[in-house]
């Protein structure tokens, strides 16, 4: 191959970064030999797709979604009227840095559709096909939980009660409780789901099982507004049976795996929650009776230390840059000469190092790892360039904390219990 282009992120390896960051790094162009181009671009994107099809009275419907998030265009060689250009023999260096938005969502790769943040460089060559290389970087919405809701720093309590048809006759009721010491965690954690069993039935209740359950809403807007709902298992458990007219009292522990974040609002055609899940599998043909709570997960664990700032964390502090995107082009010739080709202003490089992390909030939380998420999908960067170079799978990487639940603050007091079964409004009623 004549010319191959290296995509890398400055002082972050696999690419990982937080809304509103600046993402900065380089494209590196290798020619063995002179290659004649009209010129090569940068661009740097973020967007949300859905799509499905599904069959009804012997019909096949598609539907699909898109939402940008954002775009940017930057001509690293050339113009678009430009004329032919020869990259010479040697390494070529790009320098390249771009603001993500502040309220763009996490990335997220699902059996119906992703949101996806790529650095794409194109060769364009005269009369014949452009060379495209693609790389995936992970964007990262800050979901603190020490600033949310101070109902999940406190336990949460279901319990629902069913009773049993057994010929003309009616069971007394089979009721089921679960308790959770609070509702806000993070991966790495282990949720702590006590789960009381009161089998006044004359039906013996033959295992009961736990699990943490992810949901995630795909939307379309078009041909019509309609969603599906996918649900994905992560964490399960099971417990011994409950015998006839006797109650027991069950504690288990389901581990958040590596995850996104809770995500209702920030991205409209693409929705993540989760909820803990408690079924009481019945012996015989009777039917199994399951309990739902919701858990917000976050990617910033509670936390007892006051942290640095007084306000909800964000980098909304620096300043709109000039340009989307900066570009430093600068060209390395293979005598290892550099010459800056553009340079960023002072006052820019001086507003960029005010963007906060979550090791700058809370300086003593131990610093996470960063890892694939296994009960995902891995995406094609690839998927719409038939002529494409490089790797195409990418799997976004979430952190995951070695945090026990005992640092986060205690509740101090316990809720009254929830009437019913939980059904999580945001999903089961949004039948569109």
């Amino acid at each position: 191959m004549v010319v191959t282009c290296d995509i890398q992120f400055n002082q972050n390896e696999h690419g990982i970064y937080f809304a509103d960051q600046l993402v900065d790094g380089a494209v590196v162009l290798k020619a063995d030999k002179p290659k004649n181009v009209k010129a090569v671009i940068l661009n740097i994107s973020g967007f949300a797709i859905t799509k499905w099809r599904e069959k009804r009275f012997g019909k096949t419907r598609h539907f699909s979604g898109r939402e940008d998030y954002m775009e940017s265009k930057t001509y690293l060689m050339g113009s678009e009227t430009s004329q032919i250009f020869t990259i010479q023999t040697g390494t070529h260096t790009y320098n390249f840095a771009c603001k993500l938005p502040e309220n763009c969502p996490t990335s997220f790769e699902g059996l119906h559709g992703c949101i996806r943040y790529i650095v794409k460089v194109t060769l364009v060559i005269p009369w014949k096909f452009n060379q495209t290389y693609t790389r995936g970087f992970t964007v990262m919405k800050m979901l603190d939980l020490n600033y949310e809701s101070p109902q999940i720093k406190i336990p949460i309590t279901s319990e629902n009660y069913r009773s049993y048809c057994c010929g003309p006759c009616k069971t007394d009721p089979l009721k089921m409780q679960i308790q959770l010491p609070q509702a806000g965690y993070v991966p790495g954690q282990r949720i702590p789901v006590t789960a009381l069993v009161i089998n006044n039935t004359n039906i013996p209740v033959a295992e009961v099982r736990y699990a943490l359950v992810m949901l995630v809403r795909y939307s379309s807007p078009a041909p019509a507004l309609h969603s599906c709902l996918e649900r994905i298992t992560m964490t399960t458990a099971k417990s011994e049976s409950v015998l006839r007219n006797s109650t027991r009292s069950l504690t288990h522990e389901l581990l958040v795996p590596s995850t996104p974040p809770t995500c209702l609002r920030s991205c409209s055609i693409m929705r993540t929650s989760y909820q803990v899940e408690v079924e009481a599998r019945m012996k015989g043909w009777y039917s199994s009776q399951t309990i739902t709570i919701p858990v917000l997960i976050g990617n910033v664990p509670l936390w007892q230390t006051p942290p640095v700032i007084q306000q909800q964390p964000r980098s909304s502090c620096m300043p709109a840059l000039t340009e989307e995107v900066l570009l430093q082009g600068n060209e390395m010739s293979k005598e290892g000469e550099q010459q800056a080709v553009t340079e960023v202003v002072d006052e820019q490089n001086i507003a960029l190092t005010g963007v906060q992390s979550p090791a700058d909030i809370y300086p003593e939380l131990p610093p996470p790892c960063y890892e694939e998420s296994t009960h995902t999908m891995r995406g094609d960067v690839n998927e719409d360039d038939l002529h494409a170079f490089g790797p195409c799978e990418f799997a976004p990487l979430y952190p995951v904390y070695a945090v026990p639940l005992t640092m986060a603050p205690t509740a101090p007091v316990t809720p009254e219990p929830t009437r019913g079964a939980y059904i999580n409004q945001n999903f089961e009623s949004d039948k569109m």
